[in-house]
């Protein structure tokens, strides 16, 4: 009688890798995979959604958790292959920077927010979509046939304008940058009076 086994997961994930992982890279590949999806959906959503309370402000919210766990399986995964993996750890550096300054600046709403807000979650999207087709886009249909360069190019090149027009609808960038730049040197400047009173007195 012929038993059929399961494969295991390591073995599922044999082809996305390209050999077999070990045990953990494994486990952190699976929460990437799905948080990287919760990502792309939830911030498409955001994105496409009116820029007013509800479903924007949600969406944004769950890319933005999401992408905390993107981060962490991201690093995880490239202290195991660093060789191979620290362009990718890069790129989510960046990807989750530019989306904690958006993510803050909605929080906090220091003078000129919208700016920033618009700008850090953008970049940020697009950077999490440039980490995936140069980490996959030689394994997708139609996306084989595109050279390397394509992969690092092609989110910036549809997505950069896209942002260029948001800013440009919904903010003063401008005035936000002004505003911005004086609430930070008034904020510089009230913490070294301070420091120096308590210095020196």
């Amino acid at each position: 009688m012929n038993v059929v086994t399961m494969p295991n997961l390591r073995d599922l994930l044999r082809p996305l890798v390209g050999e077999r992982p070990s045990a953990i890279f494994s486990v952190l590949l699976v929460f990437h995979i799905i948080a990287s999806i919760v990502c792309v959906i939830a911030g498409a959503v955001a994105a496409l959604s009116a820029k007013r309370h509800g479903q924007h402000p949600r969406f944004g919210k769950v890319y933005y958790w999401g992408l905390i766990v993107v981060f962490a399986s991201a690093t995880g995964m490239s202290a195991l292959r660093w060789s191979r993996d620290s362009y990718l750890f890069t790129l989510e550096i960046i990807s989750f920077g530019a989306a904690s300054i958006g993510y803050l600046a909605r929080r906090i709403r220091w003078p000129g927010w919208t700016s920033f807000h618009i700008v850090g979650m953008g970049l940020s999207y697009i950077v999490l979509l440039t980490a995936f087709y140069v980490d996959n886009g030689a394994r997708l249909p139609l996306w084989d046939r595109l050279s390397p360069i394509a992969y690092w190019t092609i989110p910036g090149i549809v997505g950069l304008p896209l942002v260029v027009i948001a800013v440009r609808r919904h903010t003063r960038f401008y005035y936000d940058l002004i505003a911005a730049t004086h609430a930070t040197a008034k904020t510089l400047a009230d913490s070294v009076r301070r420091f120096f009173r308590r210095t020196l007195l």
